[in-house]
């Protein structure tokens, strides 16, 4: 007898158990655009980024793919007055998303605790860089924005514990970022770079030594792909 769609999901749920690679990619999107957001009594991840990073949210569904019961979405949708591309996903709910949803939300806004901080580990950073992170002029910043200047500061003792590398922090829009200044990132490549997007790997290319043109991802050649049917193939 066929089974239908609630046993699946019922079966899938059952057998899913957060792994050290999944750990990592969820705390690593946590840091950066990811988002859990309940349904019913527990979580789910939303996966959501510009059309021009779909190779990232196809990434993060193949790790993910024992919990997802969708393929891809790839849509247009109006921001103020202009249209936007996005691709995004969302898991099936689990209580270990919920779990993590209490580590990271404190009255419905993401924070960052000492406990939050301390899961840091090249993985998560990658991620992390791969969501957020900006070539600069003479180094790499990771946005965030959205965090306070003490929240700031324990990222940056983390980075500094678990990878090895100091980092500072500079005032953008006033508010605080993380930034990587030149001497340290062909060491943060170094540990980093197995785990980075090819598509992403512009990010550690400072201004100074590249043309602006050339290290960003929204080339013509990226354009055209990003526009052919890619999202009904990412998960083949």
């Amino acid at each position: 007898m066929r089974k239908t769609p609630r046993e699946v999901f019922s079966y899938k749920k059952s057998k899913f158990c957060l792994n050290k690679i999944q750990r990592s990619v969820l705390i690593g999107t946590m840091l950066g655009d990811g988002g859990l957001r309940f349904r019913g009594k527990n979580c789910r991840l939303h996966i959501k980024h510009s059309l021009k990073q779909l190779s990232l949210v196809n990434y993060k569904w193949r790790i993910f793919e024992p919990i997802i019961s969708m393929k891809v979405r790839c849509f247009s949708q109006k921001v103020g007055i202009k249209d936007y591309n996005f691709a995004e996903f969302v898991t099936l709910t689990h209580p270990i998303f919920t779990h993590y949803y209490q580590l990271f939300y404190k009255n419905n806004k993401k924070t960052i605790t000492n406990e939050v901080a301390d899961t840091i580990d090249p993985l998560v950073l990658a991620v992390w860089i791969m969501d957020d992170g900006s070539a600069e002029y003479a180094g790499l910043s990771i946005q965030t924005h959205s965090f306070s200047e003490a929240e700031v500061s324990l990222l940056i003792k983390a980075i500094k514990k678990n990878i090895g590398i100091q980092t500072s922090k500079r005032i953008n829009k006033g508010k605080y970022i993380i930034y990587f200044p030149f001497r340290t990132l062909q060491e943060l490549k170094s540990k980093l770079g197995k785990y980075i997007l090819p598509e992403f790997e512009y990010k550690f290319v400072p201004y100074r030594e590249k043309p602006r043109r050339d290290c960003t991802p929204d080339s013509d050649e990226n354009r055209s792909m990003i526009q052919s049917d890619l999202c009904g193939n990412v998960q083949s």
